[in-house]
């Protein structure tokens, strides 16, 4: 009976312990950004540079757009032009200006090394939490 339950604890530890931070995607993979209404989920944290699609599922019930910019800012803190409510898109690389609700699109980037965020920048959606970050490390 013991020997079963150290077997038992030694197997969890081994999947326990080959869990540990997902590795980036390979270069020329295909990232899959889901937005709800006022959020932005993907489905990997990082890709190698390169050539990159994105495919894009607005599973929320509004129409949305997405921009891809590249920032060394926090995914929360870009520029927001009060007039307009929308953030301001300086280091934009890519982008697809609207994807109504319930529907799919796509964008290919050529992304080199650094920090980005992938956002809604319909006036206010971006203040409302429709940004997320997204790592490209170099190949």
């Amino acid at each position: 009976m013991f020997v079963r339950i150290l077997v038992a604890f030694v197997a969890l530890a081994i999947v326990v312990g080959s869990c540990g931070a997902p590795a980036a995607a390979p270069e020329g993979a295909q990232v899959v950004a889901e937005l709800a209404d006022y959020k932005i989920t993907v489905n990997v944290p990082s890709v190698k540079a390169g050539s990159v699609k994105i495919g894009v599922r607005n599973l929320g019930g509004m129409e949305h757009s997405f921009q891809v910019i590249k920032t060394d800012l926090a995914p929360e803190k870009l520029p927001v032009d009060g007039a307009s409510a929308k953030a301001k898109e300086d280091g934009k690389v890519g982008e697809i200006a609207s994807i109504p609700a319930g529907k799919s699109a796509a964008v290919t980037v050529n992304m080199a090394p650094g920090k980005y965020v992938f956002i809604c920048n319909i006036a206010s959606h971006y203040q409302l939490g429709m940004h997320v970050g997204f790592t490209v490390e170099a190949p």
